[in-house]
């Protein structure tokens, strides 16, 4: 009997000690958790700020830049945006009553932000609001003159005296230039162009101009004196400088001799009297 309990406590503790190594099983586990019913928080406006949303105004969230104060200067001019064009950028908003813009005629004066630049204890300080004008721009349609040219192009410095045809063409610049349609015909940015050597005529010496010189332009409407502010090498793809502009200006293009991919620009601006 003895004997036997002996044998059975040797067994128990076999079976003990092979439970311990044998491997567990996934169904031995549970990985039953209890996770916030609010896991994924709201994403109701009402519910994160505690009031309804305004609709065509103000709301909190505009304003929720824990790191700055609303209307507080900063080296991002955080805060001031909706009030101010920072400086630098161009744009043609105008300003006219209905229009997306800084204000409108006919809408009251403009609302000035006052911000107190030294932390509520100093003297306040408004900001200038830039006026940003529209492009003017005047259409090539009636400019033609008994000759079919639409003006005179004269550049005392070089020589040059062309009539201006219209049209970015061979045939108008066989010639003397072409007037890039795309432009204005007057007012505002005044586009043209011209052969650089090769031909009659030709205005591959716009190179030599320099800020400062002079060149008119004559067409039904009058002639306007224009000074020279840029000669500049440029890509034959930007077309950027034919742009309208607020202020009248002329800008003339020619290739660049043996450097077909280039072009050279000149700008001039109407001299003030």
């Amino acid at each position: 009997m003895k004997k036997m309990r002996t044998l059975l406590g040797l067994a128990l503790a076999v079976g003990a000690a092979l439970s311990l190594t044998a491997p567990a099983f996934a169904s031995d586990y549970s990985f039953a958790t209890t996770a916030p019913q609010d896991y994924y928080g709201s994403t109701s406006y009402e519910d994160v700020y505690g009031c309804q949303y305004n609709y065509g105004g103000r709301n909190a969230a505009d304003y929720d830049v824990p790191e700055l104060e609303y209307g507080r200067m900063s080296t991002t001019q955080t805060g001031i945006m909706e009030q101010t064009i920072l400086p630098g950028l161009q744009g043609t908003v105008v300003r006219d009553s209905g229009s997306y813009g800084i204000g409108g005629e006919g809408s009251g004066p403009l609302t000035e932000l006052v911000i107190d630049g030294t932390g509520g204890s100093g003297p306040a300080v408004t900001p200038t609001i830039p006026t940003v004008q529209q492009p003017i721009y005047t259409s090539v349609s009636g400019m033609a003159r008994a000759d079919g040219s639409i003006g005179t192009l004269s550049i005392p410095k070089l020589g040059i005296s062309v009539k201006v045809w219209e049209g970015e063409t061979n045939a108008s610049m066989a010639k003397g230039v072409g007037h890039y349609s795309s432009t204005s015909g007057w007012q505002g940015n005044i586009g043209m162009c011209g052969h650089n050597r090769g031909a009659r005529y030709n205005i591959g010496t716009i190179k030599n101009l320099k800020p400062g010189d002079i060149i008119t332009y004559t067409t039904i409407y009058g002639t306007r004196t224009y000074e020279v502010t840029m000669v500049k090498t440029i890509s034959n793809t930007d077309w950027s400088y034919l742009q309208g502009t607020a202020d009248n200006r002329i800008t003339i293009t020619t290739c660049l001799e043996n450097q077909p991919t280039k072009r050279i620009c000149v700008q001039a601006v109407e001299k003030s009297a």
